[in-house]
């Protein structure tokens, strides 16, 4: 591993198309940044870093940002999911109801 590279966490992978997407947090110029980006497998079988993704330096402000729109879309997420399950089961009464 680069000695660079501080934080490294797999997002996602999938191996039918031989691509991972990693969070990378790694310092270049004395500068950390941290990075959203695609890596591809190599005919080696090394995982290589590729040009698609972002990268934006690492400071508190960013990543606080980032933890926001994270714990937002989560959010939203959550109460979608609260919003659907008591849709279906108010749904599901009154279908008990019409059948009564």
């Amino acid at each position: 591993m680069d000695d660079n590279i501080h934080y490294n966490k797999l997002i996602e992978e999938n191996m039918e198309k031989g691509f991972q997407v990693k969070l990378v947090v790694n310092e270049f110029r004395d500068i950390e940044y941290i990075q959203l980006r695609k890596y591809f497998l190599t005919y080696e079988g090394e995982w290589q870093a590729s040009r698609e993704g972002i990268s934006i330096p690492a400071s508190m402000e960013n990543i606080f940002s980032l933890l926001d729109g994270l714990l937002d879309i989560c959010a939203r997420a959550e109460g979608e999911d609260i919003i659907r399950h008591y849709a279906a089961k108010i749904l599901l009464e009154e279908q008990k109801t019409n059948l009564n």
